[in-house]
């Protein structure tokens, strides 16, 4: 999957409600400075949400021309954990347990261990899901053509 296809993808899903997501950041789970919050702040944007984080990662690597390289990974976890709760490619209870298991575990803070945790349990799930969905894009494109 592409930059492109991504961007596509999630372009439509940003007033989906993620209660999850919501809960994960609340207690704690969430990138306090770098990366798009820097970016946020500098556009004087005060509370990012995730569909403005991936739509602006994915706008950075339109306007640099390469929109059409291969999407490999997000390394930001509440991101990815937002990715899977939108697109239903991980199910509520298992997002539940594992956000549970993030805020109850008194190491909220140790951002490399739960984005390789949330990386593990959603990423190739949310890339099947996109997938899935850009190949049946393409096919009903086809029939159109027929």
């Amino acid at each position: 999957m592409t930059y492109a296809q991504v961007k596509d993808f999630f372009k439509d899903k940003k007033d989906e409600v993620c209660t999850i997501t919501d809960k994960l950041v609340e207690g704690g789970y969430r990138q306090k400075r770098g990366g798009y919050i820097r970016i946020a702040k500098e556009l004087n944007i005060e509370s990012p949400t995730q569909w403005w984080h991936i739509m602006n990662h994915c706008y950075d690597k339109e306007m640099r021309g390469i929109a059409h390289k291969t999407y490999r990974y997000t390394p930001c976890g509440e991101l990815v954990f937002w990715m899977a709760e939108v697109s239903k490619a991980v199910d509520k209870e298992e997002l539940v347990k594992l956000k549970d298991k993030i805020i109850q575990s008194q190491e909220v803070d140790k951002r490399r261990k739960w984005n390789k945790e949330i990386k593990e349990v959603c990423w190739t799930r949310i890339c099947e899901k996109i997938d899935r969905h850009i190949n049946c894009s393409q096919y009903i494109d086809d029939l159109r053509v027929k």
